[in-house]
């Protein structure tokens, strides 16, 4: 396999120069690439992908606002320019041994400045003059356009030497600018501007590639190619990493003519490769199914279901808010809604962001049952777990195809793209976002807009799929805001999203409105006032929104008595009580601290093995097996002798996408909204006295009438600014904003019932208001805002 024979050495002295450049080589071997075919094989990949896939053709053109015909030639020419600062003698004496072999010298250079800002470097001080006077002849006007163009290319050249997962840098070591002169002689200079005239050449000859420049007037107007720029710097990872495996993509052992080495290698194995790598592996459905045939175990769809069934969607980028309460379906909802715009162009997969890793664990079970009907039959669409434990996931780790062991190439820190392909091949947090569909934790989406290597790549993956983020109120106000700079990008690279919470404020609502329609071009304030619950919103370009009332579910129509008790041993008393009756006990606290030390307690009182704890923070293989214990115990297929008598005692992570249902709920006095999911928990299914599923349609719930205990202290009017931390030390820094839990305990104290789903819009917005905070006692509301300086000091201190 590759090797470079003598004879094709003496070759190479009939050929262009650029011949004597390895690209890439064994790292303990002798087999070596040379540089142009290196360039050829990723360049090849880029075409090839363009070519099988219309809608990506049409991403690149709609966003950059090029034709896709001039966009193309423009991507498939700078991906054949990707490694061309590998010409440079700082990076070619990396192989002593094979510098010598092909050019027939010694070097004592080193390589302080990585390949790619090297490549960047000639581009901006060189190769663009060449380029400038090869068009200026045959574009009427140049001269009046060449600063344009040049900032244009700049914004291209930029993405595509940015290939490693980094911008390229303009400085070097002690932060010096970086001299042209410094890095390449005349000679290299030469050998690169003589390959990028062939290169132009053989895409020419062969794919019919004439770059043209179109005219600028449109697209300096809306920065359209700054925009374009972040999906052209992962879709050049993206090539790189594939044309790089030296599996694939094998090291040629003979020395041929550009053209030639194109039409029966590089072509051919980018084929080979892409069909490897699994990508394009899969085609959405162009047409729509019955729900039914998705989701065969739903007989009858909810309200909100039916609404997505029906409601219009347009052909352009569009946000949905799926407003109802939990257990009625707003998972289903959102999947069938993401396959019904995948069928109208609008996504080729889908992504699926959770708060936790355990919600995530739990969503993809449910999404792996469904998601193959999302493709054509002939599809071989891919699932990915994504999150920093998956591979704990027995069920995921399955489903993984063997991957093989590329090898690191270069020096110390030139990782090859090999290397980090196969990371990514095993390493989901990459390759979700490029998968056909993901289900993962929000972080994992949120590292499309953070200033993370690789960022470009995950953004481009993501930019194809619609996203979906599950219980979007679960998140602080530095997260939300990460949400709305994440809807804003998506917007931008023309993606779809869904959001679904049980508990959204408006204020909330209105800020994700505002942040997608500002991706899309939309500046204009689109003001949200539906107060309606259940809801439905949606917004379309051209700053249209609808706010479409749902019908609330039958079955999820509750009401549930509310009592706040200020001691623990009261709600130890109550907690052993109802389990002696058979009933299953859910007590869900504020912190891990509080939660051991009540299951200490209860365990001890309690005198019984039927008493389980379950939080965040134990070894991930143990987390993961009591998740499933708990699943079977509480969830909704469990029967009398699986429930009966349990206690859990939790954390936050039971209150969220996981499928639960308890006789008898407790929970530490949290935010409304939290409270408010927690209570789903509660008489979540229908069953009978004893604690047994009814089948659907069969009638009331058997057992007694729910209750819902809130532990915390009571509202007094004179509360001081210690009036939660007395009562929960630990987790008064889980949730700084106390005079919002103020509210929250005088709200449902006044009341002593929460009704479902009237109440819901009601009690999050008294709670979450400007004019409610005037009810707050001062010395809470003073202890709050030192309490939310701090933190957002302390938010911009760890970013």
């Amino acid at each position: 396999m590759i090797l470079c024979m003598e004879e094709g050495l003496q070759a190479m002295k009939e050929l262009p120069s650029y011949y004597r450049y390895w690209g890439k080589a064994e790292k303990d071997g002798p087999g070596y690439h040379l540089l142009p075919y290196h360039c050829l094989d990723v360049a090849a990949v880029g075409h090839v992908l363009l070519s099988q896939r219309n809608d990506l053709r049409q991403r690149f053109a709609t966003i950059s606002g090029l034709d896709e015909t001039i966009c193309c030639q423009w991507i498939a020419l700078f991906l054949g320019l990707h490694d061309i600062g590998k010409f440079s003698e700082s990076f070619q004496n990396l192989r002593p041994d094979l510098l010598e072999k092909l050019q027939g010298k010694k070097s004592s250079k080193t390589y302080p400045v990585r390949h790619d800002s090297l490549g960047n470097l000639l581009w901006i001080e060189s190769l663009w003059r060449s380029f400038d006077a090869a068009n200026s002849a045959s574009v009427p006007d140049f001269s009046n356009v060449a600063e344009y163009w040049q900032e244009l290319f700049q914004y291209i050249a930029n993405a595509f030497t940015g290939h490693h997962g980094e911008p390229p840098r303009r400085t070097g070591p002690n932060n010096l600018q970086l001299r042209l002169s410094a890095f390449f002689a005349t000679e290299e200079i030469n050998c690169a501007s003589q390959y990028l005239h062939d290169l132009q050449v053989v895409l020419t000859k062969e794919v019919g590639i004439i770059p043209q420049l179109p005219s600028p007037i449109n697209i300096y107007e809306s920065n359209s190619m700054q925009s374009v720029s972040w999906l052209m710097a992962g879709f050049a990872v993206l090539c790189d990493w594939i044309g790089s495996n030296s599996q694939w993509c094998q090291f040629c052992e003979n020395v041929m003519p550009l053209d030639e080495y194109w039409r029966n290698h590089a072509i051919p194995q980018a084929e080979h490769a892409i069909r490897e790598a699994g990508i394009n592996a899969a085609s959405p459905k162009a047409t729509d199914s019955p729900f039914t045939d998705v989701f065969p175990d739903i007989s009858e769809p909810t309200p909100l279901q039916r609404h997505v069934i029906e409601c219009p969607i347009s052909d352009s980028p569009q946000l949905f808010i799926l407003e109802d309460v939990t257990g009625s379906g707003k998972t289903e909802a959102a999947l069938f809604l993401a396959k019904r715009l995948m069928a109208r162009g609008l996504g080729n997969g889908i992504f699926m962001a959770l708060p936790t890793m355990a919600t995530s664990n739990a969503m993809y079970d449910r999404v792996a049952k469904v998601y193959r009907k999302f493709f054509t039959d002939d599809s071989t669409p891919s699932l990915v777990l994504a999150h920093g434990a998956r591979h704990l996931s027995d069920t995921f780790m399955r489903s993984i195809a063997d991957s093989s062991h590329a090898q690191k190439q270069y020096g110390t820190d030139e990782d090859t793209a090999s290397a980090q392909c196969v990371s990514w091949l095993s390493d989901n947090r990459k390759k979700a976002l490029l998968a056909d569909a993901g289900v993962g934790t929000l972080d994992q989406a949120l590292l499309t807009i953070l200033p993370s290597r690789f960022q470009s790549l995950r953004l481009f993956g993501l930019a194809g799929h619609i996203l979906i983020v599950d219980e979007v109120h679960a998140y602080d106000p530095y997260m939300n805001k990460l949400l709305q700079t994440l809807l804003s990008f998506h917007a931008a690279m023309g993606g779809s999203a869904i959001l679904l919470s049980a508990t959204l404020p408006n204020h909330v609502r209105q800020e994700f409105i505002s942040s997608f329609n500002g991706g899309m071009g939309m500046f204009d304030t689109l003001h949200v006032v539906s107060d309606a619950y259940p809801l439905a919103t949606h917004l379309l370009r051209n700053d249209r929104i609808s706010e479409v009332p749902v019908e609330a579910t039958l079955q999820r129509i509750t009401s549930v008595d509310v009592k706040i008790i200020t001691e623990s041993e009261d709600v130890e008393r109550i907690i052993i009580t109802a389990a002696g009756q058979g009933k299953c006990v859910c007590w869900i606290r504020n912190t891990v601290h509080d939660a051991i030390a009540g299951f200490e307690s209860l365990r001890e009182k309690a005198a019984s093995d039927n008493v389980m704890i379950f939080h965040a923070r134990f070894a991930m293989g143990d987390r993961l097996d009591i998740e499933t214990m708990v699943k079977d115990c509480f969830g909704r297929n469990s029967k009398e002798k699986d429930r009966s008598g349990k206690i859990l005692i939790a954390t936050q992570v039971v209150e969220q996408s996981l499928d639960l249902d308890f006789d008898l709920l407790i929970s530490d006095l949290a935010p409304m909204d939290l409270l408010i999911q927690r209570a789903g928990r509660l008489h979540r299914h229908l069953r009978d006295d004893r604690g047994n599923p009814l089948p659907p349609g069969t009638g009331p719930d058997q057992r007694d009438h729910p209750r819902f205990i809130i532990h915390g202290p009571l509202p007094e009017d004179d509360a001081g600014s210690d009036w939660y931390k007395a009562a929960f030390p630990k987790a008064a820094f889980v949730y700084p904003s106390h005079g919002c839990l103020w509210l929250t305990s005088r709200l449902l104290s006044d009341r002593g019932v929460l009704r479902m789903p009237d109440d819901a819009r009601e009690l999050i917005e008294a709670a979450f208001t400007e004019e409610a905070d005037e009810l707050i006692p001062a010395t809470l509301r003073k202890r709050d805002i030192d309490a939310m300086g701090k933190w957002n000091a302390y938010q911009r201190i760890k970013t």
